[in-house]
């Protein structure tokens, strides 16, 4: 290693499970010292490090840095800003995070990178872009062609995320685990509210982020984009809701589906991802560890369950 990692992003769910996973790994000394953090002002970012928090500058200042070792981008706006921002200011605030880690990659063409997409932006591979009716998907469509441009001297790795666990999950009313996990804290039952069949695949923010630092770490296949399905699990949401009813006690009211009501089927390929955790040596935890563990971090945070 020569100069710092970088991570953007480092205030949202994903990027204090990142700081989480370093400090883990390597200890808060290593942490403060080979980790420089990113958000979209300078700000303390807490993750229950013993050593306190630690201080992200802004993202405009990421550009100053000498001689980085790799760059973990977790920064991006999600897909329900539009409705708060506005559409082109939330594009805008996208493409401006996106320009800035293209000046980056410009200036460090060795730099390896590894960031995370959305499952969504599959929906459009191989379509034109639809910025009007889906502009998370074709953002994030925007910025993988960017690390695809700028694959060729580097590793370039991008996860596609479906659905998620995690002990720093925010706004956990807005997923389905997070929602089933707060009914049952309150005491009342786990109500599926959908009345037609939802399928998802699910991964671990912490073995997904722990995994992309040691990509970072030692990079491997430079010369073409590296996408990958970021999933471990792939589930109902009935068969969600009784692990987090076996996790919990709590009862579990399922609606009736009529026949033939449309699946909502949002899931990725198990396989590849899967392969390489084990070869990188990573066991992901199952399906009900994950549910633990985002369960003990909602409980360590009630100011955060709305």
């Amino acid at each position: 290693m020569t100069g710092p990692y970088l991570l953007t992003g480092a205030s949202g769910w994903f990027g204090r499970t990142a700081l989480h996973a370093y400090e883990q790994a390597h200890g808060p000394e290593a942490l403060r010292r080979e980790v420089i953090p990113f958000a979209s002002r300078e700000r303390w970012v807490d993750f229950g490090s013993p050593q306190g928090p630690v201080l992200a500058r802004p993202l405009a200042a990421i550009t100053e840095v000498p001689d980085p070792a790799g760059l973990l981008h977790l920064a991006f706006l999600t897909r329900d800003k539009p409705a708060e921002l506005g559409l082109e200011r939330y594009i805008a605030s996208n493409r401006a995070i996106t320009a800035t880690v293209a000046q980056v990659l410009g200036a460090w063409p060795q730099l390896p990178v590894v960031t995370t997409s959305s499952g969504d932006a599959a929906v459009l591979d191989g379509q034109p872009l639809d910025l009007d009716g889906n502009p998370y998907a074709s953002l994030k469509q925007e910025e993988e062609a960017l690390l695809e441009r700028a694959a060729a001297s580097r590793m370039a790795v991008v996860f596609r995320v479906f659905a998620a666990s995690g002990q720093f999950m925010t706004r956990p009313g807005k997923f389905a685990l997070g929602d089933f996990l707060l009914q049952a804290m309150a005491g009342e039952p786990i109500r599926i509210r959908a009345r037609h069949p939802v399928t998802r695949s699910y991964v671990s923010a912490e073995t997904m982020l722990a995994l992309s630092w040691q990509l970072l770490q030692q990079p491997q296949g430079a010369g073409s984009l590296q996408r990958f399905d970021a999933c471990t699990d792939t589930l109902t949401l009935q068969e969600l809701a009784q692990l987090v009813a076996a996790e919990t006690g709590a009862a579990v009211i399922s609606p009736e589906i009529p026949p033939g009501a449309a699946h909502d089927n949002y899931q990725g390929d198990l396989s590849r991802f899967r392969s390489l955790l084990r070869e990188r040596q990573l066991q992901p935890p199952t399906m009900a560890e994950q549910i633990r563990l985002t369960l003990r971090g909602l409980r360590e945070r009630p100011r955060e369950q709305g």
